[in-house]
């Protein structure tokens, strides 16, 4: 099978598009159709991935718009690597972006989360999802979703069940559960989104502090600026809490990797989610999650995490950080069952369930 990746909205960085790209890839065949500094776009073979983003401002501006392949001569950039449009069996983008230059040729795209139409983050963003979106998704053979719920968006949306098939993510969990805390610190690793909801966990840890002043950690938030920035700030000033919550805008993996082993506990107060990696990239360490009730997090985390309600201030958040720092056996508990969650998510499992939706997609399209 010539199967090409369709890489042109990936850009080198920290994101979770970005990474899931690189977990994904190694265990796909065929070419990649991507962008790579001063060369434009390129098509080869093999994993490796541009360290440096578009050099035209052009291109550059179309990335960011969602837009690339609209700035790209998809048949020229193949040619040059010695493939026709004929010679393409089957199209595969882990971003929702159907190839418009190949109607023919049966195509995959995965969807990570509708969550832009309802918690919008601009109205620019909304709008081209709005206006966009339905001709990426009605014109893939077949659409892959990351949970039931990204599943029963897109039923929402009108895409026919029988288009959708549903390819977990995965991840590597070598960890073993640990058998105490090493620190009191808090992580939450959230870009300043709307969805993300850090407010709601600013809140919950300044009622933990009036509730236990005597507490050693500090509430970290790893990510982003973005839209809520502003009203992130000033939560943390009304609440007295400036020097009890820091905002960290990006770390390596190494350091990410030494907080996840550090802290008490990861928190994710999403309104919204797709999947929510950062959940599972910490139960693959062995550190507890404390995380709201939403529809996604109960289909993927329920009975391995500590889940608190959204509507009550921030009271059920507050009383779950003390219950894992008061009571050892929940934490340890947590942890196991954490670990044990995470390995039901492989990342052979992923790649081996998008290769069968590719083959899939081919057979339905003879």
């Amino acid at each position: 099978m010539e199967l090409l990746s369709n890489l042109l909205l990936f850009s080198p960085g920290h994101s979770g598009f970005s990474s899931y790209v690189r977990r994904v890839l190694p265990g796909l065949p065929g070419h990649r159709l991507l962008l790579d500094g001063p060369a434009g776009a390129v098509c080869r073979q093999g994993d490796q991935l541009p360290e440096q983003g578009a050099c035209s401002r052009r291109l550059a501006l179309l990335q960011r718009l969602s837009l690339t392949q609209h700035g790209v001569d998809v048949a020229a950039t193949l040619a040059a690597a010695g493939l026709s449009t004929g010679s393409v069996e089957a199209v595969y983008s882990p971003y929702c972006d159907r190839l418009f230059a190949l109607p023919q040729i049966p195509q995959v795209i995965t969807c990570h989360d509708l969550t832009p139409l309802h918690l919008p983050n601009s109205r620019k963003a909304a709008w081209r999802l709005r206006h966009w979106l339905p001709r990426h998704l009605h014109g893939a053979r077949l659409v892959i979703a990351i949970s039931r719920f990204v599943a029963d968006q897109l039923l929402e949306e009108g895409l026919p069940a029988h288009r959708i098939r549903i390819v977990p993510n995965g991840i590597a969990a070598t960890a073993a559960p640990r058998a105490a805390a090493a620190g009191s610190d808090l992580l939450m690793l959230a870009r300043h989104d709307r969805n993300k909801n850090v407010i709601h966990a600013i809140r919950g840890f300044g009622r933990l502090l009036v509730q236990r002043p005597e507490w050693a950690g500090s509430l970290l938030v790893v990510g982003r600026e973005g839209r809520c920035t502003a009203e992130i700030q000033r939560a943390v000033r009304e609440l007295g809490l400036k020097n009890r919550v820091r905002l960290i805008a990006s770390l390596s993996e190494q350091a990410l990797g030494d907080l996840l082993g550090s802290c008490l506990a990861l928190i994710s107060a999403s309104l919204m989610e797709g999947f929510d990696y950062p959940v599972l990239e910490a139960m693959a360490a062995g550190l507890p999650t404390l995380i709201s009730a939403i529809p996604v997090h109960r289909e993927l985390y329920e009975e391995a995490a500590l889940f608190f309600q959204l509507d009550d201030q921030a009271a059920s958040l507050a009383a779950a950080i003390d219950t894992l720092e008061q009571e050892p056996a929940v934490w340890r508990q947590l942890s196991r069952s954490g670990v044990s969650r995470a390995k039901q998510f492989s990342v052979a499992g992923q790649q081996a369930g998008i290769l069968a939706v590719i083959e899939e997609a081919q057979l339905l399209s003879r």
